[in-house]
Parts: C-alpha cells; structure tokens; sequence
C-alpha cells in the first residue's frame, strides 16, 4: 500500500496529490462507469476527500444511481478525463480514477462491484470478491 500518491488528467490541466493512504480500492462494471471513461470497467481508489488536493478547473456531470444516492463526476474541460467522483451517501469519501496516478503499481482492487454487468470477455481476478451490484 502507498501513504500518499499524486496524478493528473491527459493533459495535464488539472492535477492531485493525496496525502493519506486510499480507504479502498476496486474496479466497478456498471454501464455508468464504462460510459464515462469508455473502457470496459473503471479502476477507483478511495480516499478522505479532506487527503485530496485538486488544482485545475473541473466541470462535473451528476446522475442517480440504482440506490438513489447522486454521484458527481468531476472531468477535465479540456481533455475529458474524469479524475474523481463524489456519492452523496459517502460525501467525504471521493474515488479518484487509477488510470490518472502517476505510479499506480500499488493498486490491488478489493472488490469487482457490479460483476453482474460485467462484459463476457472482460477476465476478473477469482481471488477478489466480487459482488453483483453495490454492496449495502
């Protein structure tokens, strides 16, 4: 595990640095998380929203989830990359996309949430709980 990490988007407009250990780590296969970064599954660290230091303007982009919480994507303007998302249900909690960090060689996700929407052919690791949508 790493006790701090920074990264930033495509172009390098907007930047973080996390000064605190990620809370969790998982990959999501929800349709949401695959539109929004056009992979196949997206790759979240989770951290204390008070840890992250953003620089750069973000827009952001707002939708419900299956529960009911609102989730806020917060992108790049200028090249698109989502860097980091909020919950309502966890507000102080922000998942910052793995693909963003600098050196992620780190990263081991802990769970694969919505494993039921997962594509056919995307392999997830047997060793990693998966569960077939949000856990409670």
């Amino acid at each position: 595990m790493v006790d701090q990490f920074s990264g930033h988007c495509l172009c390098g407009a907007v930047q973080f640095d996390c000064s605190a250990e990620p809370m969790f780590q998982a990959n999501c296969h929800c349709d949401d998380c695959r539109r929004s970064g056009g992979g196949v599954y997206a790759s979240f660290v989770f951290v204390d929203a008070s840890a992250l230091e953003i620089s750069g303007k973000t827009h952001t982009h707002q939708h419900l989830t299956d529960a009911g919480n609102t989730i806020t994507k917060h992108f790049c303007p200028s090249c698109g990359s989502q860097v980091y998302a909020e919950n309502t249900k966890t507000p102080n909690r922000w998942g910052v996309r793995v693909g963003l960090i600098e050196d992620a060689t780190w990263f081991e996700p802990k769970a694969n949430v919505y494993a039921s929407r997962r594509l056919p052919s995307t392999p997830i690791d047997p060793k990693v709980n998966a569960f077939d949508k949000m856990r409670g």
